[in-house]
Parts: C-alpha cells; sequence; structure tokens
C-alpha cells in the first residue's frame, strides 16, 4: 500500500551513496598491494648462449628461485643479444669464463633489469658485465616514467565520459565526435609535454597508438553506461584504471607480479599500449603489431557497444538518446519524480513522500503536485498514483512550495523547509470545489 512507503534505512542511505568510494578504497588496496607489494620472478625468459649448460644452469636457477626463470639455450653471443632486442627474452647471458656479459634492457624495467643483475652475478664469479642493449632517455632513469604518461592517457579519457553524462543536450554522433577530438587533444599534448620533459624519445609514431587507446577508453566506457546504468562508474573505474593500471607492467614487470595480472596484461588496453610504446621506443618496432590488433579489437567493441545500443533504442522506438545516469561522486541529485513503489539499490533516494486524499478520507489519484522554489521557479512536477501516492528526491536545500491540484477539488499549497539529509512525508486533504448556487448565475 502507498501509506507503506516509509523513510529509507540510514544504512541502506549509506550503503547507495558511499558503494563508489568503497569499490575504489577495495580496488586501491587489494588490487595494487597484490600486484606490487612483493615482486617475484614467474618464468622470466633469459636466453644463455652455452646450449650444452643451459639445462645445468637451469637447474641452479630452479633451487635458488623455483619457477622464476626459464632459461631458453641460444647457439653463441650474437643470437643472445637478438633475442633481447627482439624481446623473445628479457635477458641474455654468455658464459664466458674470462669476460661473461649480461644482456639485458633497461627499456622493460628497471626492477627486471635489477633481478637480472642479482642473479646472474653469481654465476659469474663477481666478475659479470652488465651491457644494457635498450637504454631508456635521460628523464627516465627508473623506466616507468612511462607509466604515469599512459595515466594522463587514460584517466582523463574516462573522466570525460562521466562528465559529458550530464551534457544531456549533446546527441549521440556530437558525443562520438567529442571523444575523437579528446582524444586527438590528449595523445598530441601528452607526446608533446613528455617528450620536452625527456621522459619518451621523440618518436611521433607514439601519438596514433596513443590515440588508438585513448578513444578505446571513452568508446568502451560510453558503451558500458546504459548496461551498468548507475553501477557504471565502478566497474568503468575497476576495468580502465585499477586493473589495467595494476597489469600494465608500467612499474612492475608482468613476469614479476601474480598470475592474474599476467594474464590481465596481454587483454587490457593499457598493458598492450604500454608495451606498443616501448617497442617503437626502444626494439624498433618489435612485438608491436600484436599489441595494435588487440587495441583495434577493443575499439570494435566500443564501437559495437554504441552502436548496438543506438539500434536497440531505435527497434524500441525510443527517443535516440539514453536517459543519463548520474555519477553519485561527480552528479549533484536534481529533483526529479520518483515512482512510489520498488526503490532498488543505487536509484535516488525520496526526501519527500505522501499522499493526497479527499475529506471524506478516500485516495485522490492523478494528483498534480507541483514544486517551485522560493521565487516560483518549477523544480519538480509529479502525478500522484492510483492510491494518491508521490515521491520526490534531489530537492534543493532550501523553502520550497508544495501546490496540489486534482480535477474537481480546490487546490491546496503548503511552504516548507528541506535540510539536507532530513526526510519528510507531506499528505494533503483536497476539498471539493463548492456547489454553484443559482444566485451564482443572478445576473448582477
Amino acid at each position: 500500500m502507498a501509506d507503506e512507503l516509509g523513510k529509507p534505512s540510514t544504512t541502506r542511505t549509506l550503503a547507495e551513496n558511499l558503494w563508489f568510494p568503497v569499490v575504489l578504497f577495495l580496488g586501491f588496496a587489494l588490487v595494487y598491494l597484490a600486484a606490487f607489494h612483493r615482486p617475484q620472478p614467474h618464468e622470466v625468459p633469459v636466453a644463455f648462449a652455452d646450449p650444452v649448460a643451459a639445462t645445468r644452469v637451469q637447474s641452479r636457477l630452479d633451487e635458488v628461485s623455483p619457477g622464476g626463470f626459464h632459461v631458453v639455450a641460444v647457439p653463441d653471443a650474437q643470437a643472445a643479444r637478438e633475442a633481447v632486442l627482439d624481446r623473445t627474452t628479457s635477458g641474455a647471458f654468455t658464459p664466458d669464463a674470462k669476460h661473461p656479459v649480461l644482456y639485458v634492457a633497461k627499456a622493460n624495467g628497471f626492477t627486471l633489469q635489477s633481478l637480472l643483475t642479482q642473479t646472474f652475478t653469481p654465476l659469474a664469479n663477481g666478475k659479470l658485465t652488465v651491457v644494457d642493449l635498450a637504454p631508456t632517455v635521460a628523464g627516465d632513469p627508473l623506466g616507468n616514467g612511462l607509466f604515469y604518461l599512459l595515466l594522463a592517457w587514460g584517466l582523463p579519457s574516462y573522466f570525460a565520459v562521466m562528465m559529458l553524462l550530464r551534457a544531456v543536450g549533446l546527441s549521440r554522433r556530437a558525443r562520438m565526435v567529442t571523444f575523437v577530438g579528446w582524444a586527438a587533444f590528449l595523445s598530441v599534448a601528452g607526446f608533446l609535454i613528455a617528450h620536452a620533459m625527456d621522459v619518451i624519445p621523440g618518436n611521433p609514431v607514439a601519438i596514433p597508438l596513443a590515440f588508438l587507446s585513448s578513444l578505446v577508453v571513452s568508446l568502451v566506457s560510453q558503451g558500458l553506461v546504459p548496461i551498468f546504468k548507475q553501477f557504471f562508474p565502478g566497474v568503468a573505474v575497476m576495468l580502465f584504471v585499477i586493473l589495467s593500471s595494476a597489469s600494465s607492467g608500467g612499474t612492475v614487470p608482468p613476469q614479476m607480479q601474480p598470475a592474474l595480472f599476467r594474464a590481465l596484461h596481454p587483454i587490457l588496453p593499457m598493458g598492450n599500449l604500454n608495451d606498443a610504446l616501448r617497442g617503437v621506443f626502444y626494439f624498433h618496432g618489435a612485438g608491436v603489431g600484436g599489441n595494435v590488433l588487440v587495441l583495434c579489437a577493443w575499439l570494435a567493441l566500443g564501437i559495437a557497444l554504441n552502436v548496438g545500443h543506438a539500434l536497440w533504442l531505435r527497434r524500441k522506438h525510443t527517443q535516440d538518446e539514453a536517459p543519463p545516469v548520474e555519477d553519485p561522486v561527480l552528479e549533484m541529485p536534481r529533483p526529479t519524480a520518483l515512482p512510489t513503489h520498488g526503490h532498488r539499490f543505487g536509484e535516488l533516494v525520496p526526501m519527500l513522500i505522501g499522499t493526497v486524499r479527499s475529506t471524506t478520507g478516500d485516495r485522490v489519484g492523478g494528483a498534480i503536485l507541483t514544486v517551485t522554489d522560493g521565487k516560483g521557479r518549477q523544480l519538480v512536477r509529479t502525478t500522484a498514483d492510483d492510491e494518491g501516492a508521490f515521491a520526490v528526491g534531489g530537492l534543493p536545500e532550501q523553502f520550497v512550495d508544495l501546490v496540489v491540484t486534482a480535477p474537481g477539488r480546490q487546490p491546496t499549497a503548503r511552504r516548507t523547509f528541506f535540510r539536507e539529509g532530513v526526510f519528510r512525508r507531506e499528505d494533503f486533504v483536497l476539498a471539493p470545489e463548492p456547489a454553484l448556487t443559482p444566485s451564482s448565475h443572478r445576473p448582477q
């Protein structure tokens, strides 16, 4: 019954409004700590320029770090170098008795370079020569500066979608064009800034790669909006911010992360952009083709989600644009008429409920409630259901006027003050219009 519509509990109200910060907390606390807190090698491939001794070295490494390294036998030192440069292995070792050499690539991450150096120094009896085949630029001595550029390209692409959810006047086409322009701006500006700071080399091939990745984040995020609705912010942040950055390999190489992040690295956009840019900058394009194919697959997914939703709307004979989804973090609630029953988790909580009755106690279905501010501007207008019940949410903290009207009944008005977090119930009684008497028609 409508009378049973009551004030939502404080616990439920807090749960509906704090779930997104909780998702962020758990994501950063659990995911980031799991990914970064104790890096351990997992099947790190290392070329070994002595096929005869490779098995013996593998056994010795397994004693020091079980499952940590995978020795790949190659015929000579030149083959060992090429294995690093074509990114087949993370390092290479030539066990020359007088001049043992370890080939590394700082571009794969300083952490991985340090691990290989510490591991193979005992095998060389302290005579190890370390040769860096792919050193990073001077402005990125630790090899992780690129990771922060990836964040600068990825996070704004997600937040652009969040902010444009409030731009209800934009058509679907205008939204897509905006995403393309935004991705172009981010890719060019980010490249110029990072190159000016000597964080990346000046290879402009990075610009179309960054453009592709940024556009992927925007299009897929926009495509997820009608699927997850009010829960979209949590899903998108977990996918494109928390999991993507944790598994990107930008700070800790995937070979030194737990199995989950090693599995996500070749799938999620940020990891593929990271590998593609490293390939372009430091490895003469080795392995970049596969990364581009993955990014193109994500782009196809984003296009399919948006086109599919547009076709679904057309088939359902609805309006061209999907209704905006409010972000509980960025979007302030607006005055809104709400259903009187069936309030679901995550939806706007009613601030005002009530019923409209006649003087005899009967429910007045179809009565009109109009809420105006102190200047007479209409904030919201709603119609009571068949049982005379109404519900409104998102009202501002100020005095408002409540006006209730119904055919054949005298209108009634009431001024009340709404405070943030204060729930109100306002019931109304409408008297019938006075009957017309013969004297009312008598000429004056």
